[in-house]
């Protein structure tokens, strides 16, 4: 008898273990901006290489780099389904269009920024 109630003792824990709750849970949105990312990661990359002075300050013909909204509208000019901004930062130095001027970004920048624009450039 011992047996038999510890069988069925363990089939009915391993069956209740078995049940799976398919609750279907929506995907929160989070309408807060995110911008420690922004800040923290992209920013620096964008004030050391493209906001300075006669490039994206704002005091130039140049599209202005100053703040998150200007670079986000610059990030989602497309050619081709591409970003304009990231193809451009990838083409080689001495290619026609090429930025930033005269230098090249490292391909760990490059890489942080491509996952900020294919993650949504999250950021406000």
């Amino acid at each position: 008898m011992k047996k038999a109630l510890l069988f069925l003792s363990i089939l009915f824990l391993l069956i209740q273990g078995s049940c799976v709750n398919d609750k279907y849970i929506p995907e929160v949105v989070n309408n807060q901006c995110d911008t420690t990312y922004y800040s923290r990661v992209i920013k620096p990359i964008i004030v050391t290489n493209c906001n300075m002075s006669g490039c994206h300050d704002g005091h130039s013909t140049l599209d202005n780099f100053n703040n998150y909204l200007e670079v986000k509208a610059e990030v989602e000019e497309m050619e081709d389904g591409v970003s304009e901004f990231l193809y451009r930062i990838k083409l080689p130095l001495n290619a026609p269009g090429h930025m930033p001027v005269d230098d090249v970004l490292s391909p760990s920048e490059i890489q942080l920024i491509e996952d900020w624009i294919n993650n949504g450039y999250k950021g406000c």
